[in-house]
């Protein structure tokens, strides 16, 4: 990594955190001016007093937030109001473990089925397998993450009874079919742009150069064509990421995933403001990370880009 690079990934590190703290602090300020508690007032209003002052709810909004943002900045997201005694920090630790591992998965089956299908579109234009291909591209980027994950599992569970054990997690053979559903649509995204990117880039010169020299196919494709072919796709791969982790929110509410998808709807239910806050910067952070990611891999694939 050269040195404008550093520093250029530094800076985009501190805007990160900059927009991290933004965003807890909206969301702090916005949660906490709605009016109610999140505890049960109604069959115990003297519990529910004693909660609100244990808590410092009953403090004014600015001393909350002072609180809050002193805590933050020891690494402190405070305490969850439903899972009373537990810290919201470890507790958005040890779900996004689970949240992760599936974003990951559902990420390698977004970049594989995308690359492979518009690989193969590209070279076999106009082809019949370029139709097939393509068909099955707009059917997958037509259909929502949590319709497919629907129709998953209707299959599974009617057609293939035996498979029945892959629903859900808990265990490897049920990671499949939740990523699946999360990368497909993505990947339908990606096999188009593969496609269109490959078409412009193998009339290229030095693409005909290569095919003259006496090079394999793979080769060609491969080294030469398909290099400059992904700046394009690389070029979303920010917004990809991102769609990735908001969808995992459906997907692993449907899959009863014990992520941070489960968890952010469940905290917004029952109004647990300390894991809603804590979500948000995360997911904040993630996003960040995702984009600043994509940006360090253009020198990568074209070393005429430079951070200076």
């Amino acid at each position: 990594m050269s040195r404008g690079t550093a520093i250029y990934a530094a800076k985009r590190l501190l805007l990160v955190l900059g927009t991290a703290f933004i965003v807890s602090s909206v969301t702090f300020l916005l949660v906490h001016s709605l009016a109610g508690s999140p505890f049960t007032c109604e069959k115990n209003p003297a519990g529910c007093l004693h909660e609100n002052q244990a808590y410092g709810l009953n403090d004014p909004l600015l001393i909350q937030y002072r609180t809050f943002m002193w805590n933050l900045l020891h690494g402190n997201l405070g305490y969850s109001y439903v899972n009373q005694g537990t810290q919201v920090m470890p507790l958005l630790l040890g779900e996004a473990k689970n949240s992760l591992v599936l974003g990951f998965f559902a990420l390698v089956v977004t970049i594989l089925v995308g690359l492979i299908i518009g690989i193969v579109a590209a070279v076999r234009q106009n082809t019949w397998v370029d139709y097939a291909l393509s068909s099955f591209v707009v059917f997958g980027y037509s259909i929502p993450s949590f319709v497919l994950a629907t129709f998953m599992i209707i299959i599974v569970a009617i057609l293939l009874p035996g498979w029945s054990g892959s629903i859900g997690w808990g265990s490897a053979e049920q990671i499949p079919i939740p990523a699946i559903a999360l990368g497909l649509p993505y990947a339908a995204i990606v096999a188009r742009l593969v496609r269109a990117s490959m078409l412009d880039v193998i009339r290229q010169d030095y693409v005909r150069t290569a095919w003259a020299k006496g090079l394999t196919g793979r080769v060609v494709i491969i080294r030469h064509a398909l290099r400059n072919a992904l700046i394009p796709v690389v070029t979303i791969g920010g917004p990809l990421v991102t769609g990735i982790i908001t969808g995992s929110v459906v997907i692993e509410t449907i899959f009863g995933v014990p992520g941070l998808g489960k968890e952010f709807v469940t905290s917004i239910i029952v109004r647990d403001y300390g894991i809603v806050v804590g979500l948000y910067t995360f997911y904040a952070i993630l996003v960040g990370l995702a984009n600043l990611a994509v940006d360090l891999v253009y020198p990568v694939l074209d070393p005429r880009i430079r951070y200076t």
